[in-house]
């Protein structure tokens, strides 16, 4: 499975994330209904304020009541594809509102730059909580993840871990380092790490944990039965299943 998919690239995609006016990544990205073109909405603006014509086919606007819209699921996919694009744009705008709190009143809390939108946007620098769980050769991952209660026991340890860091590092301790446990769940070890590990870098933690000679064995990690291909990031992981902040993620890995 690792060596299925090929990696994409920022540069293979840019052309489709930049604003043809400014050059720069999109942002509040609006779309001409007629043609389909996409704009930063300040420069889509300028530009009608002199000119009645879409600046990439020349299709003929209504300057008094140009047919542009929003376009919120574009904004969201460059937000997501370029790293850290977002939270610099949330501190660009909290930074010119503080510099200028009359305009503030007028703005909409997203114009301020407050984070009240839901998106779920991860920086390359955030952390993320996961277990990896070793999977007995025919073991079924869904009866480990129902049998586990996945998103209730491990949110709660997420939160133990950050209101008692003392109990949480002797839990931690007993899962990691007992070799056996009466509870079922000795092998499962809890990791944070930055959104931008790969799979490929979890399988080298496991290999050299276990002294895995990966020269005779190939290591498998799964996330919901589905074994993921080296190149993908944490991120990727967070975004293609839609993960929430508040839970530790559940992995499995076979060899």
């Amino acid at each position: 499975m690792s060596g299925i998919g090929k990696r994409t690239y920022l540069r293979e995609v840019n052309p489709y994330l930049i604003c043809p006016l400014c050059r720069g990544y999109l942002i509040d990205a609006t779309t001409v209904v007629e043609c389909l073109h996409s704009f930063c909405r300040s420069c889509i603006l300028k530009h009608l304020n002199t000119e009645a014509h879409c600046p990439s086919c020349k299709h003929v606007l209504n300057k008094a009541k140009p047919n542009i819209k929003a376009d919120k699921a574009l904004q969201d996919i460059v937000y997501k594809l370029v790293p850290g694009l977002y939270h610099k744009e949330m501190r660009r705008r909290r930074e010119f509102y503080k510099k200028h709190p009359e305009h503030a009143d007028l703005a909409t809390p997203e114009q301020r730059g407050e984070d009240v939108s839901g998106r779920l946007i991860f920086a390359p620098e955030d952390a993320v909580s996961l277990s990896l769980e070793y999977l007995p050769p025919g073991a079924d991952p869904l009866a480990i993840l129902l049998s586990t209660n996945d998103d209730t026991n491990h949110s709660n340890v997420s939160n133990n871990q950050s209101n008692n860091s003392n109990n949480a590092s002797n839990n931690n301790n007993s899962n990691s380092i007992g070799n056996h446990g009466t509870n079922g769940t000795s092998n499962r070890r809890y990791l944070q790490c930055p959104a931008l590990v790969t799979i490929a870098h979890l399988k080298k933690f496991l290999a050299l944990k276990y002294s895995v000679d990966m020269t005779r064995y190939t290591i498998e990690i799964c996330h919901r039965r589905a074994p993921l291909p080296e190149h993908w990031t944490l991120m990727d992981v967070a975004y293609i299943y839609a993960w929430k902040r508040v839970n530790c993620r559940s992995f499995q890995y076979y060899k």
